[in-house]
């Protein structure tokens, strides 16, 4: 008996969930949902009555009515995001998993191509249009494995931009909620066939195996924003 085809989280199921995840950790969340929305249709309401109109004062309310909704929903989104973010710093692996949410044009390996013995820094790789990008996690700890991977990628695919994106928060680090934007800075330089035969010939080699984070939350989901904007 062929199986059903997995149904999408619906838009209801992911703003409770995104509420859910975050609220316990944002004490402001809860006010700004509140007092955004009010804001909104309060001006609404100013606006109707200054105007010294029924229909200017209906229309304002009506009009004030889905923009403080969406004002809502970017609020919680935006927040969820944040706090995911500060959640999984320092965590191993959540490099990977914020560049596997890059839904076009990259992918990345699970499985790190390098790691330090001691356990000093880790390296994932991903191949997109700009080329390969190393993401280092773990500092100068790193320093060894990038230079390895760099070599060793040099010669499987000679001509091929390597990139290197040291993760983390300290000087020279790109954190994870600018790490998406870092990946997708680099300059085009391979097209959709020639990545996929990149990253076929790098995953031949295979990698070491490290347990890693699937997604930015603990239901392995992160919350759809066209979605949750109702389109």
């Amino acid at each position: 008996m062929a199986k059903e085809p997995e149904k999408k989280p619906k838009m209801r199921q992911l703003i409770k969930q995104a509420y859910t995840s975050t609220a316990p950790h944002d004490k402001w969340l809860l006010p700004l949902l509140i007092i955004i929305p009010v804001a909104i249709i309060a001006v609404a309401v100013v606006i109707g009555l200054v105007s010294n109109s029924t229909w200017v004062l209906i229309y304002s309310i009506v009009f004030a009515i889905p923009m403080s909704l969406l004002a809502a929903m970017y609020t919680l989104t935006r927040r969820f995001e944040r706090n995911a973010f500060i959640r999984m710093e320092g965590q191993p692996g959540s490099s990977v998993a914020i560049a596997q949410s890059i839904r076009r044009g990259w992918q990345f390996e699970e499985q790190p191509t390098s790691v330090d013995p001691r356990g000093r820094g880790v390296v994932f790789y991903g191949v997109g249009k700009g080329g390969v990008v190393l993401l280092a996690e773990g500092g100068n700890g790193a320093r060894k494995q990038v230079d390895a991977a760099t070599r060793r990628i040099s010669k499987l695919v000679p001509g091929v931009p390597v990139h290197t994106i040291y993760v983390g928060t300290g000087e020279g680090q790109v954190p994870l909620k600018k790490l998406t934007k870092s990946i997708k800075s680099h300059k085009k330089a391979l097209n959709k066939h020639q990545r996929a035969q990149v990253f076929s010939r790098l995953r031949a080699i295979g990698g070491q195996k490290l347990p890693v984070p699937k997604g930015v939350d603990p239901m392995n989901a992160r919350p759809d924003r066209k979605a949750m904007r109702g389109r």
